[in-house]
């Protein structure tokens, strides 16, 4: 039977808390740069364990922030092709050139032999992105490949609030983290981000650039900024999300868990692989179709016919984005993995406020739908072990 299956869902508990301070932000008429910012960073901080968190408006800005931070105007900044476009337009805004790399096909995750391959004298940062919240083993060989050339490390980090390997949490691999805060991410602030460093002059330098390049004040300007900071009542918002983030996480990883036991039965689909050392955050479920239907075209009819969308990190990818292609003149065959790969991958939903049930329903019906459309193709079932 069709249900209505919501793939993102923001989630506030403990509201009677929320709104008290929502309230008292209100009649204090102080809408910025006041004790719930503070409390936020502070919290934030403590909880990935670093010595600076400074919030701003988006995680775009956080990363426009650290790239300005490390001077990338004129050079270039190695990205994979595998993000959302906001990610390489951060170093276009720092005043660099996004240098798309290619993928590691079971991880989504940026190559390390694309990276050796494209540093060169005009590099001036590596960003490596946390797809879907996990954290795979090649963030070490990228670092120690960032650390011998002298090249700073950027992580971003907006899909992977909670995420850990090794036991070291997403955004303190790098020079900085940058975490967002939209409204589908593992915790919102309806739209934030935040920038975790252990750098003193980036904490000193984002502080002051969130708010025009103020120094002691807005009367005396030490910097070339902008209008970036983060008002009180998302800082509200985002308390709040803390307060709850542990629970998130654990009802994501049940959701996962879920996804786990039903896929081990199943031919015609394969997970991401997760390092023993690897804590994902689950901020997506990928998959990866192996079974040989048109994968594109099935996701044009999934929510008319299931009531939620197979949607993907990333497809198209960067590369494959008309202003990229006309402004850097990427065109298809550029980075084969992520083609090939990212093409056949798709996501099941994961929120907190999902229920076993709602994870069986999702999975039935993208098994089903395979299955019809291989039958179709072939005239053979899919197979179940």
């Amino acid at each position: 039977m069709r249900r209505e299956l919501k793939v993102a869902r923001p989630l506030f508990l403990q509201q009677e808390r929320l709104l008290r301070n929502i309230s008292t932000v209100l009649h204090s008429g102080r809408l910025m740069n006041g004790e719930f910012t503070a409390n936020f960073e502070k919290v934030f901080a403590e909880y990935a364990k670093v010595p600076h968190a400074i919030s701003v408006n988006s995680c775009t800005t956080a990363l426009e922030i650290v790239l300005r931070y490390i001077g990338v105007a004129d050079g270039e900044v190695i990205i994979p092709t595998n993000t959302f476009l906001a990610t390489a337009n951060a170093a276009i805004f720092a005043g660099g050139k996004p240098l798309l790399a290619d993928i590691k096909p079971e991880t989504y995750f940026l190559d390390p032999a694309e990276v050796r391959r494209l540093i060169s004298e005009k590099t001036r940062a590596v960003i490596a992105v946390h797809i879907a919240g996990y954290i795979p083993p090649e963030i070490e060989e990228i670092k120690r490949l960032c650390d011998d050339q002298g090249i700073p490390l950027v992580e971003d980090c907006a899909h992977a609030a909670g995420a850990s390997y090794k036991g070291k949490g997403a955004g303190t691999f790098g020079l900085a983290g940058c975490f967002s805060f939209y409204p589908t991410k593992i915790i919102t602030t309806g739209t934030g981000g935040m920038i975790t460093t252990a750098d003193d002059n980036l904490n000193k330098y984002a502080r002051s650039v969130r708010i025009h390049g103020a120094g002691t004040g807005l009367t005396d300007i030490t910097n070339i900024g902008n209008d970036w900071f983060l008002d009180e009542i998302r800082s509200c918002l985002g308390l709040n999300q803390m307060e709850s983030l542990a629970f998130f996480l654990e009802k994501r990883h049940a959701i996962a868990r879920c996804y786990d036991k039903l896929i081990n039965s199943t031919v015609g689909l394969r997970k991401l692989p997760v390092n023993e050392e690897c804590q994902p955050a689950y901020y997506k479920y990928p998959l990866q179709v192996t079974a040989e239907i048109d994968v594109q075209d099935m996701k044009k009819t999934f929510q008319g016919k299931y009531g939620f969308e197979l949607e993907a990190v990333y497809w198209p990818t960067c590369h494959l984005q008309p202003v990229y292609q006309t402004t850097f003149g990427y065109s298809y065959g550029w980075f084969p993995v992520a083609e090939s790969t990212l093409s056949r991958q798709v996501t099941l939903p994961i929120h907190a406020d999902m229920t076993a049930d709602d994870a069986e329903y999702a999975f039935e019906c993208l098994i089903a739908e395979i299955g019809t459309r291989v039958r179709e193709a072939t005239n053979t079932p899919l197979n179940q072990t």
